[in-house]
């Protein structure tokens, strides 16, 4: 794999590098400090993956991005945004033109030291995943049926779930299901995955949509605030025992378990910050659960691609109270982990792809209970 990483800050150029010289699958490593200088060199070599910064002189992230749809074999990109207002809303901006994922840049670092520990935690892994998806492509195309044939060959590596044989879930006709809710969890790749499924959602929504999405702070206002104007719909920041309404989407914000709890008659959503889960927070699983215990039968819960496994056990309370679940297929996840792990466990009732979710779901807003 080769990488081109495109920062106007000759630090930070560094410290990617310097983490990027670690990754095995690495063979080639090139820098530019602007848009139009990562232009040049796509014209003379050709390159797997970009790291970009969205602000830089001349040519900046998004121009670049644009100028990018023209080549013939244009690399993977991974966004390195700024956590401020103005970076976040540019961040969800490259995902809609084509970027893979996104990594913050750590402004809160106190040290060169620590601003590098923080790139090789988050920014890493999701270019080593991102190394063994385009490895995987090269090899040969992925469909759902070479995914289901071999699921613990195409597990992420890092990934190490011990396969219950012995736990058997009913599944659920979902040409009948009728939910009262709806539950969504996904990370690396989701932004995109989501604006394409939530396609399938028309108003008025008769039945509350609830996203945990793994982001940061700003970043998910940035996501609710672009969903609501794609959509025509609703979509906000879940609030602190704020009453659900079947009309709305909400997103758990960056930084807070977003999780759903029965007061009266009415289901209002609570917010903390407990310690993270699965390494994340917002954690899907807390969502996921604490929906499955109000809804039961009538929740449907969606696993989309992302790294790890968080909403495997979210998936199996779900199923365990006779709920439905659909997980993202391989050939259409930037990252199979999450509906991968699901996916291995048996907790689901069908996997699709993104274009046949966005219909599903238009189906199932169609019959809420």
């Amino acid at each position: 794999m080769k990488i081109l990483i495109v920062d106007d800050s000759v630090v930070f150029r560094s410290q990617i590098k310097a983490v990027v010289e670690g990754i095995s699958q690495i063979t080639e490593i090139s820098l530019a400090s602007n848009g139009k200088l990562a232009l040049q060199r796509l014209e003379t070599g050709h390159f797997d993956i970009m790291t970009l910064d969205m602000e830089m002189p001349e040519m900046n992230g998004i121009e670049t991005l644009k100028a990018l749809k023209s080549l013939p074999n244009c690399p993977a990109v991974i966004v390195f945004s700024a956590v401020t207002s103005r970076g976040a809303e540019a961040t969800i901006q490259a995902m809609e033109l084509g970027a893979i994922d996104f990594s913050p840049k750590p402004a809160q670092a106190m040290n060169l030291e620590e601003a590098q520990k923080l790139i090789r935690q988050d920014l890493a892994p999701k270019i080593i995943q991102l190394c063994q998806k385009l490895q995987r492509l090269k090899a040969g195309p992925m469909t759902s049926e070479r995914a289901a044939l071999n699921p613990i060959l195409h597990m992420p590596e890092h990934i190490n779930l011990q396969f219950e044989m012995s736990k058997q879930w009913s599944k659920v006709n979902l040409d009948f299901f009728r939910p009262a809710a709806i539950v969504i969890g996904s990370s690396t790749g989701g932004p995109a995955a989501l604006k394409s499924v939530l396609r399938g959602v028309r108003k008025p929504l008769q039945a509350p949509i609830f996203i945990t999405q793994h982001m940061p702070p700003i970043f998910t206002k940035s996501l609710a605030d672009n969903l609501s104007s794609q959509l025509g719909i609703a979509v906000e920041e879940g609030r602190n025992l704020e009453v659900v309404q079947a009309n709305k989407i909400y997103i758990a914000p960056g930084d807070y378990h977003m999780s759903l709890k029965n007061r009266g008659d009415q289901v209002t959503i609570v917010l903390d910050q407990r310690e993270k889960r699965c390494s994340v927070r917002p954690a899907v699983d807390y969502l996921f659960e604490s929906a499955a215990e109000i809804y039961g039968s009538k929740l449907l819960g969606i696993v989309l691609t992302g790294m790890g496994q968080d909403g495997l056990l979210g998936c199996k309370a779900i199923k365990d109270r006779k709920g439905a679940v659909i997980i993202q297929d391989e050939a259409s996840s930037t990252v199979w982990g999450m509906p991968g792990a699901v996916f291995k466990h048996g907790a689901f009732d069908k996997m699709c792809s993104l274009v046949e979710l966005e219909v599903v779901l238009g189906n199932q807003l169609g019959r809420v209970a």
